[in-house]
């Protein structure tokens, strides 16, 4: 039985149908209303304005990477496990476009706390840290650095490139330069290929 949407989800969700296929000046929050079949007043109920819905929409990015994380674990090795997980990240941002990561990106980057807006959360600390372990151990990350600062410079090196991506209007190869990125970071074993 699939879970029934809250007014909440089906803003967000008509917002990005809305800006998939629009640019951002010429989506209203009269139609994203329509669009999601509420009123204007439960609009406002959650969202000041168009723009602080971004928050939400990089907050629907990372839960639905989040729910395709089961497919990383048919992944052949505990490395190819860590791109996985950041590949899937990845996916989402580039399905969504460059013109709504753009304005996520800009929304996130201006507060105060940006670095609170995580897909990395506690659990998947956890999980990557000890793939990254796992993966030392076997001898196909050769950096030897601590498993939990190799995580977060990664998330720092996806960042960055996410952020060049975003700032380029996707003119750049985000899957490729990220995986190289990666493989330069961890500094995998001779020949090691991640796909």
């Amino acid at each position: 039985m699939e879970k029934r949407k809250g007014t909440r989800e089906k803003i967000v969700d008509a917002a990005i149908e809305l800006f998939k296929n629009n640019p951002y000046d010429q989506v209203t929050v009269k139609e994203i209303c329509t669009l999601a079949g509420v009123t204007r007043n439960s609009f406002y109920y959650y969202f000041d304005g168009k723009d602080t819905i971004f928050d939400a929409i990089g907050d629907w990015c990372s839960r639905t990477a989040k729910q395709r994380l089961p497919e990383v674990f048919s992944a052949r090795s505990t490395y190819q496990q860590v791109w996985e997980i950041y590949r899937l990240y990845l996916e989402t941002q580039i399905d969504l476009g460059p013109e709504i990561m753009n304005h996520v990106c800009i929304s996130r980057t201006t507060k105060g706390n940006s670095d609170y807006y995580s897909y990395i959360d506690n659990t998947l600390e956890g999980s990557i840290t000890r793939l990254i372990r796992a993966s030392q151990e076997s001898g196909i990350i050769r950096n030897d650095q601590d498993p939990l600062r190799l995580l977060w410079t990664s998330y720092a090196i996806v960042r960055g490139i996410n952020i060049k991506w975003c700032f380029l209007w996707g003119e750049c190869d985000l899957i490729e330069e990220t995986r190289a990125a990666l493989d330069t970071l961890f500094m995998p074993k001779e020949g090691y290929e991640l796909y």
